[in-house]
């Protein structure tokens, strides 16, 4: 892509001054070109952005800023060659009742929320260089599932420009702006938890004797969902219902379409901690946004273990309708590394 051959190009152009004044015509040594080879397309986009701005074209062709900019959000890359986005306006209005919201609370709710996630792939063409975001789960059920965006990297800000109808940059007439943030640091344990990962099944379980004795049914109907941790200290899930997803009729959905698409899909973003030295240990996802409106950021505890490439996790047991300590636990597995 044409960024990422003009990083190459720098690389192999300051190896000469790099090796104490060496003459240009100097083949670098075979460390460096093996280097420069194994770069991947995906390396330049690597990491988690913060939504600051929306950009679109005035009467002069020109892209300009979106005066009443007003949302909060984050997009994140993995070396492994997935994506995940969650997007939502600041202004949303709680339900009156979060249990039993009516339709119509719902489908405002939905309005400018966006959410999904899926492999993502670089690509090049006349107008530029450009990413697929593949979504395999997104928010609305009959979405775009090749989102096709054209990419300028400027400093540490990602522009996204999503194609026109045409599918081309040259007269599509809105962005989307993204600064890049820094890792932070995290304990050898918070690590442990860095990557995407994708749901298993979801297991019910009881307190015995102090421990959750599973009851050995697995419950797959959320498989394919998807957790992620970043090393800039950020966290996002994704929970879509695998069946009974309906496409809405038409572009805006109904309040009753909204409320369908509602239950079938939930999500949060923020930031998390990871509590090792607690009896039991656990982690807190700090919600920041999540697809039930809110106002301020949450904090839900997940009691968690991690075992290899899996991690299960689960909310803190309470008493069912029998007087029984019960729960549940969800088992998120590693996504493997994709082929480019």
């Amino acid at each position: 892509m044409r960024n990422l051959r003009i990083a190459l190009i720098a690389v192999v152009v300051g190896l000469p001054f790099a090796l104490g004044g060496c003459a240009a015509e100097t083949s670098p040594p075979a460390a460096e070109e093996a280097a420069v080879d194994s770069a991947s397309p995906r390396d330049p986009f690597v990491g988690t952005y913060e939504l600051i701005g929306r950009n679109v074209k005035d009467e002069n062709g020109e892209f300009v800023p979106v005066e009443d900019f007003n949302s909060l959000g984050y997009i994140t890359y993995s070396d492994r060659g997935y994506m995940a986005v969650n997007v939502m306006p600041l202004d949303r209005e709680p339900f009156a009742d979060d249990a039993n919201p009516t339709p119509e609370e719902v489908q405002t709710a939905l309005q400018g929320y966006t959410g999904y996630y899926g492999p993502f792939s670089v690509h090049e063409d006349e107008d530029g260089g450009y990413l697929i975001h593949h979504r395999t789960g997104q928010i609305n059920p009959g979405g775009e599932v090749d989102a096709k965006r054209y990419y300028d990297l400027v400093d540490d800000k990602l522009i996204l420009t999503p194609a026109s109808e045409t599918g081309m940059k040259h007269d599509a007439n809105r962005q989307v702006v993204w600064q890049r943030l820094p890792d932070v640091e995290l304990s050898e344990e918070a690590q442990r938890f860095l990557g995407h990962r994708e749901l298993l099944y979801t297991t019910r379980y009881t307190v015995q004797d102090g421990e959750p004795v599973e009851d050995g049914e697995r419950n797959e109907d959320r498989a394919g969902s998807v957790i992620l941790y970043t090393p800039t200290g950020h966290m996002m899930v994704h929970l879509m219902a695998r069946e009974g997803r309906t496409p809405y009729a038409g572009d805006t959905p109904t309040p009753e379409e909204s409320m369908a698409a509602y239950r079938t899909y939930g999500g949060y973003f923020g930031r998390f901690t990871v509590h090792e030295d607690a009896d039991p240990i656990y982690v807190v996802h700090h919600q920041e946004g999540r697809s039930r409106p809110t106002t301020g950021v949450t904090d839900a505890e997940r009691l968690y273990q991690l075992d290899g490439d899996v991690l299960r996790l689960g909310g803190r047991p309470s008493e069912n309708e029998d007087g029984v300590l019960a729960g549940g636990h969800l088992y998120w597995e590693l996504m493997p590394n994709r082929e480019e």
